[in-house]
């Protein structure tokens, strides 16, 4: 089977995480606050069929990624204690 020398490739590209962070939504009407944050896996490079990296429309290369989402459930009080703590970031 031949490939298609439209589809682009795949490449892994080893990663560092710089930085990673929190979004904290408050529930209304709950005591509720939860925590979300995706933690990125695993990056690769979207290569073209000569193995030259593909290019959006703006000109940049383009990714994709694989990512696991972390969920924290805290109550507001919690929620304000970790924050005064300074452990919320």
């Amino acid at each position: 089977m031949a490939s298609d020398p439209q589809k682009p490739n795949v490449r892994y590209v080893p990663s560092q995480t710089i930085e990673e962070g929190w979004t904290y939504v408050s529930i209304p009407d709950d005591e509720t606050v939860l925590g979300l944050r995706l933690a990125v896996t695993k990056v690769m490079k979207m290569l073209k069929s000569d193995n030259t990296p593909a290019i959006d429309g703006n000109g940049n290369p383009i990714y994709t990624y694989n990512s696991v989402p972390v969920v924290r459930v805290l109550t507001k009080e919690e929620y304000e204690v970790e924050k005064k703590r300074g452990f919320l970031k």
